[in-house]
């Protein structure tokens, strides 16, 4: 009730210094108490953070289905465990073994990524092995903990690749006439090793997005593609960047909040679209809906690429379409998951809770996703990959754990090919 009498004082002032003459005041007088008893009713009703207990335990085991390793149990590994509001880390024991407490009642993802090295991995397999950086990659979504849990999660094993996806720009933003513009979209690619790479028969990929996951059974092996563009051949030195736009064109003349892209390597050309003679085209060699020609993310997302490698014509993969599709509607090519060097998933935001029901990727490719911070775009912002280290030379070397929530943050700056930003820079 003490809330309630604090309004009313706040309410009597107001009065002392107007004229209740007026009818206005009276009017305004009438909602004021009113908001006053009730304000004080409803907040009477709600109830405290306090009066919320906590989950106590949440035991997650995490273990590697390989058969020719020598020892799968992971002691020291940091897992962590997202909610809507709150995160939390915990570290593996002897057993592999990590253990939360504490919780606050909620939806959560838990992921795990790390980095294997090679001399590590090597020893760890019988008989021991040659071989580059393994990154091993876990995750469990909507996890509705609400109570005591008890669960395990099995990683999966990629190798970490040189060509990799730096920067997703789709978001789009507002023009002079505060209209909105999403034809500055561009992907930017970076050779993060420390060798010249060739992009000979390298590919990107935009996947289907339907609504509904129709492959469930075979997300391990196979993901599927919307539109398939290809790389064109060239030497690419480390540290080095390929940018890709939409638009190569100065998007600041009608929109200045955008960037001017006349600096991109390559340009997507869309018919009857605006283009820049002096950008090469980026080969679109597959489209799902012929009229679709442009770089076509989704603004707002989700939006899910892949690199992936294949010597052949993409054309002569296999196409399957969803379920109960009438032969008009999108074919989809279906790509092998082994054939894949990198792949982000860009997922559509939501305060209450992600929706998981488009993910494409098996956790060795993206173990988790990462969002803009609106649902529907149009915010200048973009996704953009994590400085790990700076070498003496001074070649950034970008974070890659193959895992999107970690590797990836949401930036406000656009600009492209700049690593010195302080968002992306290793946090202490």
């Amino acid at each position: 009730m003490n809330g309630i009498k604090i309004r009313l004082l706040l309410v009597w002032s107001f009065l002392l210094n107007c004229n209740v003459k007026d009818m206005r005041t009276i009017d305004i007088f009438r909602y004021l108490l009113g908001f006053c008893m009730f304000g004080g009713m409803f907040s009477a009703c709600m109830p405290s953070t306090d009066d919320i207990e906590p989950v106590r335990k949440v035991e997650i085991k995490i273990s590697l289905q390989e058969e020719d390793f020598i020892d799968t149990r992971f002691a020291n590994k940091e897992v962590t465990i997202r909610g809507s509001k709150n995160s939390y880390k915990a570290v593996t024991d002897e057993e592999g073994v990590a253990v939360f407490q504490d919780l606050l009642p909620d939806v959560y993802s838990l992921a795990v990524s790390y980095v294997l090295p090679r001399e590590e991995y090597g020893n760890m397999v019988n008989p021991p092995i040659e071989a580059n950086d393994v990154l091993l990659n876990g995750t469990l979504p909507n996890l509705r903990i609400y109570e005591n849990y008890n669960g395990e999660l099995t990683l999966q094993m990629g190798v970490r690749q040189s060509l990799i996806f730096s920067k997703i720009y789709y978001s789009g933003t507002k023009n002079a006439n505060n209209k909105n513009y999403d034809v500055d979209q561009y992907i930017e690619l970076y050779n993060n090793s420390d060798q010249t790479v060739s992009t000979e028969n390298i590919h990107i990929a935009l996947l289907e997005t339907e609504s509904t996951p129709w492959f469930v059974e075979e997300k391990e092996q196979y993901i599927y593609a919307k539109d398939i563009f290809k790389l064109p051949t060239r030497d690419l030195e480390p540290g080095k960047s390929i940018l890709i736009a939409r638009q190569a064109i100065d998007h600041t003349i009608d929109a200045p909040l955008s960037l001017d892209l006349t600096i991109a390597d390559y340009e997507v050309k869309a018919v009857n679209k605006p283009q820049n003679s002096q950008v090469e085209q980026l080969p679109h060699v597959y489209k799902s809906l012929a009229t679709l020609d442009w770089l076509n993310m989704v603004v707002g997302g989700g939006n899910q690429l892949v690199l992936f490698r294949y010597d052949g014509d993409v054309n002569d993969l296999t196409k399957k379409q969803k379920p109960d599709a009438k032969p008009s509607h999108a074919w989809y090519v279906q790509i092998a998951t082994s054939m894949v060097l990198d792949g982000v998933e860009c997922l559509k935001y939501n305060a209450q809770e992600i929706d998981l029901s488009k993910k494409r990727m098996p956790a060795r490719i993206d173990a988790s996703y990462q969002t803009l911070s609106t649902a529907s775009g149009r915010t200048g912002e973009s996704i953009e990959r994590k400085v790990a280290r700076v070498e003496e030379d001074g070649r950034v070397v970008l974070q890659d754990t193959n895992n999107s929530l970690e590797d990836f943050v949401c930036t406000s700056d656009i600009r492209p090919l700049i690593y010195t930003k302080p968002e992306l820079q290793p946090q202490e």
